[in-house]
């Protein structure tokens, strides 16, 4: 059988992107011949699309012409962005990508999910039987093979067609083939994926949601007509910039690309504006603006300043506001400008390209594009004149039975008060510990630096994470938060390379003997106190981050060998913050807090340390008469399990507590009375004083329903001192109390959280919080439209609600007398070239 002819062959988008085409004979006899020849067709779609600009070049907010070619009906995807973006080509959506997201089944080979009953036959008397002897001919076996038609004709008995659509898999699920092909494109996880993904621990991203796309520029839905073209006119934006414009569109027709287009925009005039990050009102500062021209002629510009009615503004006697500026120049404006009002500023520049004058030698007017006005508007913070004054009202409120629980609120304003600098929030939240692990980086707004400081920022940490973790409330997101912190410094900020690690800067305090002061080695020694402080956070602190088991054991080892004959231990080193330990400084006030210390990091109360310590302070428990050892001792005594101890100094506590209104705590001075004031202005000691007595009551081996009692009354009291970032009044004092708060918390939870709160003024305004169990670690804040008057706070719930009212404002500082004076002058009056490099300098301040 000889001969030849002709198949004629029209390739559409169909036969994209290698098709194959395949000749066979079948003979009488049954025997099959054949031969195939692969075609590449170029990558096209059905669809024409096109797009392009009226211009190649556009200057920055000009109008530009977007020209849209397509199929009749097509609705056309267009972006438009900046081409830095474009920095992996694989992203980008191209022709082969899109062809790529089709199987290869059908191209090449046909589908391994086939089953086949048979193989390759072995005897040449099978009408595939082979490649014959003749090496010139083609392998028929693979022909039909590798096109995917070979079942079709195998004495097999699956016969699977090209135009068949589904295959089934070993599982049993039908999927059609390119299932799996668009999985692996699309970026939804196959099979395969969703195995491994199973096995490998999931970490959570959080991210904020973007809002803002300075690299974007258009992003956008266009439909075409039935004229198949469609134009649309957008504004090129202020920038200098290429952007790279990709298009698709779709229609009854089928998908369509379009190819590449660019269009680079060119900015006439840059002006940058410098101010100040805030101003005080009332303050004069200098406005200035900079223009810059990329242009290569020479233009005249006027600049001016918008007016407002927010501030005064007296331009330079000395400056002109239209200049003359030529290519690689800049000119400068300036202003003095006096901030009026409150808040945040719209600073508005405006820059006008004029034509020419005889300012720019007398040139021709430049071309209409470029006569236009740049407008930059900045933002500038005004702040009130004087002091900052920061007064919070916290109550823990919990209704009984069902009834409505109410707390009436006055706000007041100070004669002195700076004018609109007054305003006010309130805070609300389910849980009494809410408010501080919201802050817990800045509980206590004071300065930082030495071994001290460092140490108040650290310790709330750990009595969070122990309250959450015994409420069963600390999600893997809140242990993240913290933990990091513990690390860091830094709680809210996910990354801080700059902020040392706690832990590692607290060992810049260390002494080579293992014990802490205020500067380190720059002191002579190191101090008891703070030692104590030290070692008992860093044990607390073991279970979340790694601590150094070396560094415990020295502060220990240092601990022991200061301690006195008598058990209790000796006052080293220096303390400047006295409020940080409760201003006593007595050996059993400081023998009482370093056996708290050693019992709160896990010493075993029959160690040799513990039995001297406490033999000392048990020989001192009945003669003491300080209310605040008393608080610390009863404390010591609790967490030993001395209840009887603990008892008793517990009923001499009860003689000295000051009961006011439900409320209880303790003071040092016996004359202080119950707090008549609003606003509460208590001394440091109180509140740490008053925390130890919560503690014992909590700590005791046995704790009865009075003792909750009680120690309900004292929550009340400590929660009306906290200050509006969930700390107290100092350092220390923070520490105790919301360690005391922190362990009421976890004793009085109840997972009922259930709570609807209303605030109401007298001049109508009303605002209403909902609590939940989903929502009660959450701090919710709401602004009072009004800052004076009278206020009431009505709570509908089952369990208790935090809630705090907080007042700012800023007022004018009083003339005070003079609080130091210092006087400088040099030994020598005449220098002489003899002694001209040595100067003596007398420094005396009083």
């Amino acid at each position: 059988l000889k001969g030849s002819f002709s198949i004629p062959l029209t390739f559409t988008a169909d036969f994209t992107p290698s098709p194959s085409l395949v000749v066979y004979a079948i003979f009488p006899s049954g025997g099959i011949t054949a031969d195939s020849i692969n075609f590449d067709v170029a990558l096209c779609f059905e669809n024409q699309v096109k797009v392009e600009f009226s211009a190649k070049e556009a200057h920055s907010g000009s109008t530009v012409q977007l020209r849209l070619q397509a199929a009749p009906g097509s609705l056309c995807a267009v972006q438009a962005v900046d081409e830095n973006m474009f920095k992996r080509p694989e992203t980008e959506l191209t022709s082969q990508m899109v062809y790529g997201l089709f199987p290869a089944a059908y191209r090449h080979r046909y589908p391994a999910q086939v089953e086949e009953h048979c193989l390759q036959p072995q005897s040449t008397s099978s009408p595939l039987g082979g490649k014959p002897q003749d090496s010139f001919q083609p392998d028929i076996f693979k022909v039909f093979w590798v096109t995917g038609l070979f079942p079709c004709f195998s004495s097999c008995m699956v016969c699977f067609l090209p135009q068949c659509k589904t295959v089934y898999h070993c599982q049993g699920s039908p999927h059609p083939l390119w299932w799996d092909s668009l999985f692996l494109y699309s970026g939804v996880p196959s099979r395969e994926d969703k195995k491994i993904t199973k096995e490998q621990p999931k970490f959570a991203s959080h991210r904020r949601p973007r809002h803002y796309f300075p690299e974007t520029w258009i992003w956008n839905l266009f439909s075409v007509g039935s004229n198949s073209s469609r134009s649309v006119l957008v504004t090129a934006p202020d920038a200098t910039a290429e952007w790279k414009v990709k298009t698709f569109c779709l229609a009854g027709t089928g998908f369509g690309l379009a190819p590449t287009t660019r269009l680079r925009t060119i900015q006439s005039l840059f002006v940058d504006v410098t101010l100040p990050y805030s101003v005080i009102q009332g303050e004069t500062f200098t406005l200035t603006a900079t223009v810059f021209s990329y242009l290569q002629q020479c233009i005249q510009i006027h600049v001016t300043l918008a007016k407002s009615s927010d501030f005064h503004m007296e331009p330079c006697r000395t400056c002109r506001d239209k200049e003359c500026l030529c290519a690689e120049e800049s000119k400068t404006f300036t202003w003095n400008v006096t901030a009026v009002q409150l808040g945040t500023l719209n600073i508005t520049v405006r820059t006008e390209v004029l034509e020419t004058t005889a300012w720019c030698g007398g040139r021709k007017p430049l071309p209409a594009t470029l006569r236009r006005r740049h407008v930059l508007v900045k933002h500038l913070l005004v702040r009130p004149e004087g002091v900052l004054v920061e007064k919070s009202y916290s109550s823990l409120l919990c209704p009984r039975g069902g009834i409505m629980s109410e707390e009436p609120v006055s706000l007041h304003l100070p004669d002195n008060v700076v004018k609109g600098s007054a305003r006010a929030s309130i805070s609300i939240s389910g849980d009494l510990m809410g408010l501080a692990l919201q802050n817990l980086d800045h509980l206590v707004r004071m300065p930082h630096g030495c071994g001290e400081q460092n140490m108040v920022l650290f310790a709330p940490i750990v009595y969070v994470l122990q309250y959450l973790k015994k409420t069963r409330q600390l999600t893997p997101e809140i242990k993240e938060r913290a933990t990091r912190f513990l690390r860091n410094g830094k709680y809210n900020s996910p990354t801080c390379s700059s902020a040392f690690p706690w832990y590692q800067t607290q060992l810049l305090y260390m002494h080579r003997d293992g014990s802490y002061s205020v500067f380190g080695q720059q002191d002579g020694e190191g101090n008891t106190w703070l030692t104590a402080f030290v070692v008992k956070s860093f044990g607390q602190a073991r279970k979340y981050i790694y601590v150094d088991e070396k560094n415990i054991q020295d502060a220990l080892r240092w601990l022991e060998q200061n301690q006195l004959p008598n058990g209790c231990f000796a006052t080293k080193g220096r303390l400047f913050h006295s409020s940080l330990k409760g201003s006593m400084d007595d050996e059993i006030s400081l023998g009482a807090y370093v056996a708290a210390a050693l019992l709160e990091l896990g010493q075993p109360l029959k160690s040799k340390l513990m039995q001297t310590t406490f033999r000392c302070l048990q020989q001192a428990v009945h003669n003491v008469t300080n209310i605040y050892t008393e608080a610390i001792l009863a404390y010591a005594f609790a967490l030993a399990g001395d209840y009887e101890t603990t008892q008793e100094l517990l009923y001499k506590l009860e003689e000295q507590a000051i009961k006011s209104g439900g409320q209880i705590h303790w003071s040092p001075k016996p004359s202080s009375p119950g707090s008549t004031n609003f606003w509460p202005g208590t001394q440091s000691v109180d509140i740490e004083l008053t925390a130890y007595v919560l503690l014992a009551y909590l700590s005791k081996p046995r704790v009865h329903a009075g003792d909750m009692t009680t120690a309900a009354g004292i929550v009340a009291w400590l929660t009306q001192q906290q200050n509006a970032y969930g700390g107290f009044a100092s350092t220390q004092d923070t520490v105790v109390a919301l360690q005391s708060l922190a362990k009421y918390a976890a004793r009085a939870f109840s997972t009922s959280s259930q709570a609807l709160v209303r605030v109401k003024s007298q001049r109508g305004f009303e605002k209403s919080f909902q609590v939940n169990r989903q929502n009660r670690l959450l701090v919710q804040q709401a602004a009072l439209a009004e800052v004076k008057g009278n206020f009431l706070v009505q709570i509908h719930s089952s369990s208790c609600v935090f809630t705090q009212i907080v007042l700012r404002h800023h007022e004018h500082p009083q003339q005070a007398a003079v609080t130091f004076t210092l006087h400088v002058n040099t030994e020598l009056t005449n220098c002489s070239q003899a002694n001209a490099r040595v100067l003596t300098v007398h420094i005396l301040a009083r």
